[in-house]
């Protein structure tokens, strides 16, 4: 201990040193005379050095036997000069983009003309233009073949997050190393708070700070083969911000943002029709013709249920008690009367006298689903120390973020804490560490999925046009006069949305810690050795309670908590030398991985509930409780090698090596890699122009894996009580288990994945346009797959490897200088596209189909000779001609297991732009998304509850419709015979009909978004100057989701394709009330003292 607090007391001493000569300059372009701001400033043959100011200034303190300065920075020559106090550095754009360098794979920095694959990076800047959430956000469209989307627009809601397109049955998510660190980027879910639907605890992402971050390096297919069987899906590398400053004193910079939140899309509802059955004038009009009402009688009486007729028909809408005491009063659908023509009709808020409910104005409130959403509240507050000198560096930072949700009661804190250092002890020995702490707090996370737990699910999928949410909202928490229930528009189904939020909540904390540390010897100048330790470790608890609902009338409860611990310690060698004209950068290296889980949950079961309502104890439970105890240990080792041989700055040629071992696997597995590098222009100056600044050429071959999990290569036994709803946890006291009905298997393999590039680099005009264009192709083989076998064998389920599924694609990023003017106007611009392709080739012998995932009779498959990820289920059945067959009923006929969908996008583009003049700067990001099919279960259900416009466009309801001519007007619909269609049916038989034919639910994801906006002025020097404590000042009015700007036709409720169920592979491709967009729009202020 006392060692620790005496480095850092060194640490944080460091800028009072004073025993060597300080040294200041200014660092300006050769091209425009303008400062050249972050230049590094190093001192020859040591490790002292600094930074450049906003203004090109730098002071440097100079050791007793320092001669030199070695000035550098990204696409400019590197400059060497004598130390002399005041000195002019003036430095000349590089042509040959020799200087640029990026992260690489365990963290290492090398010059991007030496790689043989594509990597594709993000500083931070960038990253933090507009302050958004959380990483994953952050990165959205910034990364050519990157697919980044987020699980709805609730607080806390995790990511999805896809490297190259899908390939795996099992996981697509890429593995996250932070400073060399792996951690776990997945997302984390429960049950609802009834044991129901899903809760969406977030990616692993959401804790990491934005602010923090300097750089994020993005590793697709070989580029990431030395993380082995752990790269299979890409790699996502972060680099955090170090100590470093210009001037030898303590930096400290400020980062605050307050925004706005609000959602800005919603499905387009109809208010012609309220709550009730049959009760538009297609029905009356029927019922008066038929005789089935008595003739005279009004819309009024009808519209009520007050007529005698021949047959009850049942139609209308009367409410006594919400449970189907009153006319379609449990009826949770908007087929009933007509609104907003005088009508009086008995409504759950109505005044009650004697016992009876009064008739009250039977009105729409068109605004009643946009009016339970709120503004939401986001703040944002970092603060960060740093410095440097010719010893080390050091940074502190504190983080702050507040979040109130656009759904009411609900939010989320995070709180982040880092330190990072690096102290140089002498020439031969130096170390670094970083230490990230972050807390995830929130009172309540709304719960997702088709679930009461839902509150969405009571408004934008089954409602009543007429009801009032205000009213809703005033009196949530009474109780409902008739019976006793808590205050709702309906007594069947659902509960009062408010009373929802406020009273079955779903709490949640996680507390994280992500370390790092390095010890490092270098003998030589071309020899070092590096000792390092990483550690990831996070606990979390959820509670989750219900007082009431209609799944869970007794109260329920659940308390999960979950840790893990993941330690990687590795060591490695690493070798760089010149020979003549060659070069050679090499490493070699071992790692050691060992990685524990475990989780235990307990509380009451959803049938048994709570003894006495409200006391969330496992004293209170009901009869047998739920409880869970469950862990995993994993642990590997690894040794790995990697070497660039360069020849005159022109050729590369890179080879790496990994063998893994792991306990959850009985063979050892090992991962090549080679690559190639060419720069023509290096190799024939006569190439190099004006017109052609830089040319170079790539290849890649590699081999990658996709580990499994723990325990699925032995026997192994499960307790009833780890299901989700127990129902014989034990017998006569005694516990259970079953032996598992999936037959594990002992010679299980990682996935294999098998990736080849080919690639293009090259600049333009003195660089001012740069091209980046990739070819890739990869193969998965050796699936992990649990196929079903004849329950003889006394399983249901075998674990096995097999099928084999390629991507291919092509990548495109193009940015430029479109105006450069160094007194005046800017403006820079990055566009990236991007297509995958991917086919399943082959499954398991005698098998053809794979289910991924299904809902509602939707099934993903991934089927032998399509994509991965084709939707199947019932769809219209057509004759050979295409046409619609109709029929006797007026409906189109239906044909079961049709293809319906391909949820894979035809391909992918975003476009980035950044003005600025003087202190001015202005930008925006647009993100386009063309194809990739989904499933969405609320177009289903709104449609068939007659909630959605166009249920009741026009006239249909009153006149009825015909397939084929008012609906369904863009497809050739024919009777058995062939003859056109001329049968008319009611609006709600052809909207029900929805539910059946899932080809109806098909949407089309094709979108375009305006993502980011800001503006944002930097105070002038001539300002800054009179303020002699703080060195820079920006001030920004800042967006992110901005809005929907396109949606295709063929989304026709208008859902936003990007809200999904989850952000894992059973999610893909299905939608299900998931909380609505976002758009948060604010202020942000940057200060540096």
């Amino acid at each position: 201990m006392r060692k620790a607090i005496t480095l850092l007391c060194l640490l944080i001493g460091m800028s009072w040193a004073s025993a060597q000569t300080k040294i200041t300059g200014t660092v300006v372009s050769a091209d425009d005379g303008q400062p050249v701001i972050g230049a590094t400033v190093l001192v020859k043959g040591t490790s002292a050095g600094t930074i450049t100011d906003s203004d090109g200034k730098f002071a440097v303190s100079l050791p007793a036997n320092g001669k030199k300065l070695v000035f550098s920075y990204v696409g400019m020559i590197t400059t060497e000069m004598d130390a002399k106090s005041g000195m002019r550095v003036v430095m000349n754009s590089d042509s040959k983009q020799i200087s640029e360098v990026v992260v690489t794979a365990l963290g290492i920095s090398k010059e991007k003309k030496a790689l043989g694959y594509a990597v594709q990076d993000v500083k931070s800047d960038q990253l933090n233009k507009t302050s958004q959430l959380n990483v994953a956000n952050a990165l959205q469209g910034k990364i050519s073949g990157v697919q980044i989307t987020q699980a709805g627009g609730a607080v806390g809601a995790s990511q999805r997050i896809l490297i190259r397109g899908n390939s795996s049955f099992n996981s697509n998510d890429p593995l996250i190393v932070i400073d060399g660190v792996p951690m776990d980027g997945g997302a984390g879910s429960q049950y609802g708070s009834d044991g129901k639907g899903i809760l969406d605890t977030g990616s692993g992402l959401n804790d990491i700070n934005p602010n923090d971050i300097e750089n994020i390096s993005v590793l697709k297919g070989g580029s990431a083969a030395l993380y082995g069987m752990r790269a299979g899906n890409g790699v996502i590398l972060i680099t955090t911000k170090k100590g470093k400053s210009s001037t030898g004193k303590m930096k400290i910079n400020y980062d605050g943002s307050f925004t706005v939140d609000n959602i800005y899309h919603l499905p387009k509802y109809q208010n012609k029709y309220g709550q009730g059955y049959q009760g538009s004038e297609y029905y009356y009009n029927a019922y008066l013709k038929s005789g089935d009402v008595p003739a005279g009688t009004s819309y009024q009486d009808y519209a009520t249920g007050n007529y005698a007729g021949s047959a009850d028909v049942g139609a209308g809408f009367n409410y006594v008690d919400g449970k189907g005491s009153g006319f379609n009063d449990a009826d949770d659908e908007s087929w009933g009367p007509r609104l907003d023509i005088g009508l009086k009709i008995p409504q759950f808020n109505s005044p009650i006298v004697n016992g009876v409910r009064q008739s009250t104005d039977w009105i729409s409130h068109p605004n009643n689903i946009k009016d339970f959403f709120q503004a939401g509240l986001s703040q944002s507050h970092d603060i960060s120390f740093s410095n440097s000198s010719e010893k080390g560096s050091y940074r502190a930072s504190i983080g702050y973020r507040d979040q109130t949700g656009t759904v009411p009661n609900t939010d989320q804190k995070r709180y982040n804490v880092s330190l990072s250092g690096l102290y140089n002890f002498n020439k031969y020995i130096s170390s670094d560490f970083s230490v990230t702490y972050s807390k995830v707090q929130s009172d309540n996370l709304m719960a997702t999925g088709y679930s009461s737990s839902n509150p969405l699910q009571s408004l934008m999928q089954w409602f009543g046009r007429q009801v009032d949410m205000k009213d809703l909202k005033a009196h949530y928490s009474e109780t409902d006069p008739v019976t006793g229930n808590p205050y709702n528009w309906i007594q069947a189904f659902h509960v009062n949305p408010y009373y929802n939020l406020y009273n079955n909540t779903n709490s949640y904390d996680r507390d994280r810690v992500i370390s790092k540390g390095s010890i490092f010897f270098k003998p030589t100048d071309w020899l070092k050795f590096e000792g390092r330790a990483g550690y990831d470790f996070y606990f979390d608890k959820t509670f989750q309670k219900t007082l009431y609902s209609t799944d869970c009338p007794k109260g329920w409860f659940r308390q999960t908590l979950e840790d893990r611990h993941e330690l990687n310690a590795d060591f490695i060698a690493y070798f760089d030398k010149k020979f003549g004209q060659f070069s050679v950068d090499a490493l070699a290296g071992a790692n050691y991985r060992d990685m524990t889980w475990s989780e235990s949950a307990q509380g009451a079961t959803e049938s048994n509930g709570l003894t006495i309502k409200g006391l969330y104890t496992m004293a209170n439970v009901s009869g047998s409780p739920f409880t869970l105890v469950d862990n995993s240990h994993i642990r590997s080792n690894s040794v790995y090698a990697n070497a660039s041989i360069g020849y005159a700055s022109q050729a590369y040629l890179e080879v790496s090596a990994r063998n893994d071992w792991s306990s959850t696997i009985k063979d050892a597995f090992f991962y090549p890699s080679v690559s190639l590098s060419w720069i023509p222009t290096e190799t024939f100056s006569s190439l190099k122009s004006d017109a052609l600044s830089y040319l170079k050429v790539r290849a890649n071959l590699a081999q990658i894996g996709n580990a499994t999990t723990a325990y699925r290569t032995g026997l192994n036994y499960i307790n009833p009580t780890s299901e989700a709803t127990p129902t014989s946890a034990t017998i006569n006291g005694v516990g259970q288990y079953y032996r598992s009905h999936t037959l594990n298997n002992p010679n299980l393999k990682p996935e294999s994945v098998n990736t080849k590039e080919v690639g293009v680099e090259a600049a333009f005009l003195k660089n001012r346009i740069r091209l980046d264009l990739a070819f890739y192709s990869k193969t998965t083989t050796d699936q992990i797959m649990t196929v079903e076998v004849p329950t003889s064998t006394g399983y249901r389920y075998s674990l096995i490897n097999a099928g084999k599924v390629t991507n291919k694609g092509m990548e495109v990023t193009l940015s430029a200088d479109v105006i450069k003017n160094a007194n005046g106007f800017n403006w820079t611009t990055s566009f990236n596209w991007s297509k995958d392709k991917s086919k399943v080739v082959a499954l398991a012998e005698g098998l053809d189909t794979y289910t991924i995932n299904s809902d509602w009779a939707v099934y993903n498959y991934a089927k032998v000779g399509e994509s991965w990820g084709s939707l199947y289920g019932a769809g219209f059945k057509t004759d050979d001609q295409g046409r619609v067959i109709i029929g006797t009923n007026g409906l189109p006929t239906t044909v079961s297991g049709k293809k319906i969908g391909d949820v894979t996008p035809d391909w992918l583009a975003n476009w980035n732009n950044e003005f600025s003049y003087k202190n001015l700067s202005f930008g925006f990001l647009l993100d386009y998304r063309k194809g990739g099919d989904f499933f969405s279960e609320t177009q289903m259900f709104t449609t068939y509850t007659g909630l959605l416009d166009y249920t009741a466009a026009g006239s249909i309801r009153e006149n009825g419709v015909v397939v084929g001519k008012d609906v369904l007007a863009n497809k050739t619909c024919v009777l058995a015979n062939g003859t056109p269609n001329a049968k008319t049916v009611s609006a709600d038989k052809w909207f029900y009909s929805y539910y059946s034919n899932k080809e109806l639910d098909i949407c089309d994801g094709s979108y375009l978004k305006l993502r980011e906006i800001h503006l944002t002025y930097s105070l002038p020097k001539s300002i800054i100057s009179r303020i002699k404590f703080i060195e820079d000042a920006k001030i920004s009015l800042i967006s992110s989701n901005v809005a929907i700007l396109w949606l295709s036709k063929n989304n026709q409720a208008k859902i936003d394709p990007e809200s999904s169920m989850g952000s894992g592979n059973t999610s893909v491709g299905f939608e299900s009330n998931s909380c609505p967009p976002t758009r948060s729009t604010g202020i942000k202020l940057n200060l540096t003292f």
